[in-house]
């Protein structure tokens, strides 16, 4: 993405908001909600995505109900250099159960997060990282996180904001057969496809793909749809998004100030660069 600053006008703002609110909306929808046409809006969502403001269109699906549980890790390096740094995280890259590696500033130098059903893997994964990078690992922070309350972005727009909150993380498990899971991993990193691409990767009928959407959704295994993003120790985390350092600092004090009973203490780190981000497995 580039680090350049981008200028929104209202109509960039309403679609962002739409957009993080559910990314599968259709084209003639999102161009009849923020009134343009839809060239117009075709026009303003490339821009987006040659810009890099929007990265993906991803489905939020609920790997707990698959049998799956997310750990993270949170590391602290120390006599790491960048050279080092960068072998250690392709190294991560070929373990297939590790979802997400993410370079940080703060509290930690690093995180990544493993995806599982057999808790097994986890030992073996850490154990082996450590066989490797123990001499170099100042401190860590292990943990597994769950429920998770993600909400959409309303800073976008001054009024007539709607919160749509996803809850996911700690349900019961649904059975999925081979088609829905193949679908899963198809439809939910890009989920602006047409219903025709999907059925000509699967080879299955779009009646059959939309039928199996509809129900992965009323089943809140696939609970949401968002644009593309605690700790161990941590009794609650939140991840915030602010303009800057003051910000971050306003909002923390005032957390602590209304909360003064339950928060003992606080710390905050930022994320860098991602490595990898994935939102379900291979």
């Amino acid at each position: 993405m580039t680090n350049k600053t981008f200028t929104l006008d209202e109509y960039d703002k309403k679609l962002l908001y739409e957009l993080d609110k559910d990314s599968s909306i259709n084209l003639s929808k999102l161009a009849k909600i923020i009134g343009r046409s839809k060239q117009f809006t075709l026009f303003r969502l490339k821009r987006f995505e040659e810009e890099g403001v929007i990265t993906s269109y991803n489905a939020i699906v609920d790997m707990a109900k698959l049998g799956f549980f997310t750990f993270r890790i949170y590391i602290k390096f120390q006599q790491m250099t960048n050279e080092e740094l960068n072998i250690l995280v392709d190294y991560l890259k070929s373990k297939e159960n590790i979802w997400t590696i993410a370079v940080l500033h703060g509290k930690w130098d690093l995180a990544f997060f493993i995806g599982t059903n057999k808790i097994d893997d986890v030992h073996k994964i850490w154990d082996d990282f450590l066989s490797k990078y123990k001499k170099n690992v100042e401190s860590y922070n292990f943990t597994l996180y769950s429920p998770i309350y993600n909400f959409n972005r309303t800073f976008f727009l001054d009024k007539q904001k709607e919160i749509t909150t996803r809850v996911y993380g700690e349900s019961r498990h649904e059975d999925i057969d081979d088609t829905d899971w193949e679908i899963i991993k198809t439809y939910a990193p890009n989920v602006r496809q047409s219903i025709l691409e999907l059925s000509r990767k699967l080879q299955l009928s779009p009646e059959t793909i939309r039928n199996r959407i509809n129900d992965l959704e009323k089943r809140q295994i696939i609970c949401g749809y968002k644009i593309g993003k605690t700790i161990g120790g941590a009794d609650f985390e939140i991840e915030l998004i602010v303009k800057d350092l003051n910000e971050l600092l306003e909002i923390v004090e005032d957390i602590k100030t209304k909360f003064k009973d339950i928060v003992n203490n606080t710390s905050y780190f930022s994320y860098s660069t991602y490595h990898l981000l994935q939102y379900i497995p291979d």
